[in-house]
């Protein structure tokens, strides 16, 4: 840091100083949730945690590790592959594919899950269809598909392009020597694919799959409807069902210890085999491929595309044209309201804490503001529920001390709850941004006396802008689809889309629900695309 002369340098240093003070002290905010969580399970002396240990526990934890293992299978093999076939080859229907293989993002898990679990069951199209006209394989149609494969594959059906987008750029930038080189060892396509282009994108891939992992332990609408018990559904069922404070606590804690031994897995891996791009020579061209070849790639590409997108899609549209006439309009306006309210809000003060956090970090260059940093990144690792009955303990402790304070059924506690959980998706992309400008930008405007809030209005807003607005649309769009912790924090007589959605399909209510998970849909795929073009715009630009 270049220091300057004099009472103004000092007057400067002393505003970076009050910068990162202010961070430490919004960071602890973060981590409330966390240190709740550990406080009351140090201090919890209840007998029903030796039941938990002795019953229920065992039945949690192999439901939910058996769970993630199916659903990360599912996410590679539908996310790998087509982004291997669009980086690598020409073909018809190429930009078509990379454009909209990513919208099964858009669809909510639980909507997935309503989709299927109704369009699979005993009376559903598929069953009702072969049980009428094919006695022979009788038999195949006449069972309960609501299981955790089925489960699995659906959930890899929705999450795959969190795979997807990361493979997808990783492949794109493995350039020329090492395609020629493989083929100088007279290497197979696949042999080149599996030994060198697998290896160079692991980084990559392990941080999609790590999205994955984290999108599945905090699952809760889908594994409900499945009737799959996991530490999630264990945390509503101990808590809401049981009145059972002490062993929704531990479920909490063994939930949260085993997402940061993921994350900081994750973090250490990463950091242990980064792949240095710049140091390769040009981009491989795309390679022709023959008619069978042609076939494979669109069987590949279109399976993930129709099942993750099209078929929910449409079977939702359909259910909410045969229920269209039913439809409350006048609530769906106001759930709708409800719901980008909400979403708007958080998102807003998502990006403002994210750009505040980044920009500290990069000002002060401090060990403190990185371990800062990492801190609350740790919210995205923390399941919804968890952060919900953290914050339901805290501010009832809040609430025996100052009476008067009541703050639990407020929006204010729901948006700081989000805020906490999703801080960290709107911090990426400003963090990548942040890291392309040079340390000379800071350095010449600190020569030129400019203090830290004037150099963030003048240089770091301005050239970050595009980031921000990725940051915004990528945090609104989970937002909008978020479940768990709205329905648990949210305001007597508030609901949203998704709260809505979810009562119905609980009750069975599916095309009563449809036409509520249709308009998240939509939103989410009309924010999905504008967010593509941006990133096409801004890829062109540099």
């Amino acid at each position: 840091m270049i220091k300057l002369a004099g009472n103004k340098g000092k007057l400067i240093n002393s505003d970076y100083k009050r910068w990162t003070l202010l961070s430490i002290t919004l960071a602890l905010f973060i981590f409330l949730p966390i240190g709740t969580i550990i406080y009351k399970t140090i201090f919890n002396n209840s007998s029903s945690i030796k039941y938990l240990f002795e019953t229920l526990l065992i039945e949690y934890s192999i439901n939910t590790v058996y769970l993630v293992l199916l659903t990360s299978f599912f996410s590679l093999i539908f996310g790998i592959f087509p982004a291997w076939f669009i980086s690598m080859y020409k073909f018809k229907g190429r930009k078509f594919y990379d454009l909209f293989l990513f919208l099964p993002l858009a669809i909510p898990t639980y909507i997935m899950a309503f989709t299927y679990g109704d369009f699979l069951s005993y009376t559903g199209p598929i069953q009702t269809f072969f049980r009428n006209n094919f006695n022979e394989i009788y038999y195949l149609f006449n069972k309960d598909y609501l299981q955790i494969e089925i489960l699995a594959i659906i959930l890899g059906l929705a999450l795959y392009p969190y795979i997807y987008s990361v493979s997808r750029v990783s492949f794109s930038l493995i350039g020329l020597n090492y395609i020629n080189l493989s083929k100088n060892l007279g290497l197979s396509s696949l042999k080149t694919f599996v030994k060198i282009i697998l290896p160079l994108s692991s980084p990559a891939i392990f941080s999609g799959l790590f999205l994955v992992i984290m999108e599945v332990l905090n699952e809760y609408g889908a594994v409900k409807y499945f009737g799959v018990n996991t530490y999630t559904t264990g945390i509503f069922r101990a808590w809401f069902s049981m009145n059972d404070i002490s062993s929704a606590i531990i479920l909490a804690l063994i939930l949260m210890l085993l997402v940061f031994f993921l994350f900081f897995l994750e973090k250490n891996y990463h950091s242990k085999y980064k792949f240095n791009y710049s140091s390769n020579t040009k981009i491989q061209n795309l390679s022709e491929v023959s008619l069978v070849k042609k076939v494979i790639i669109h069987i590949t590409c279109l399976i993930p595309f129709l099942l993750g997108f099209i078929i929910p899609l449409f079977y939702t549209i359909n259910n909410s044209i045969s229920i269209y006439h039913k439809t409350d309009f006048e609530n769906l306006i106001q759930l709708t309201s409800n719901s980008i309210y909400v979403s708007f809000i958080a998102a807003v003060l998502i990006v403002i804490l994210a750009l505040f956090f980044q920009y500290t970090e990069k000002i002060s260059k401090s060990k403190i503001n990185n371990f800062v940093s990492q801190l609350i990144s740790l919210g995205y690792a923390i399941p919804g529920a968890v952060i919900a009955l953290a914050l339901i303990i805290f501010f009832s402790g809040i609430n025996k001390l100052f009476p008067s304070i009541y703050l639990l059924g407020s929006l204010y506690i729901l948006i700081y709850a989000l805020i906490v959980r999703f801080l960290a998706v709107g911090k990426s992309p400003i963090k990548s941004s942040f890291e392309k400008h040079p340390e000379s930008f800071d350095d010449t405007a600190k020569n030129l006396g400019l203090g830290p809030f004037k150099i963030l209005q003048k240089i770091h807003l301005p050239i970050n802008l595009s980031a921000l607005i990725i940051a915004f649309i990528v945090t609104f769009v989970d937002l909008m689809k978020e479940l768990p912790i709205t329905l648990i924090l949210r305001p007597f007589n508030f609901d949203t889309l998704a709260t809505q959605t979810y009562e119905f399909a609980i009750e069975e209510m599916l095309k009563e629900s449809s036409i509520y998970s249709l308009i998240i849909i939509l939103i989410g795929c009309l924010f999905l695309l504008i967010l593509k073009n941006i990133i096409n715009n801004f890829s062109n630009a540099s």
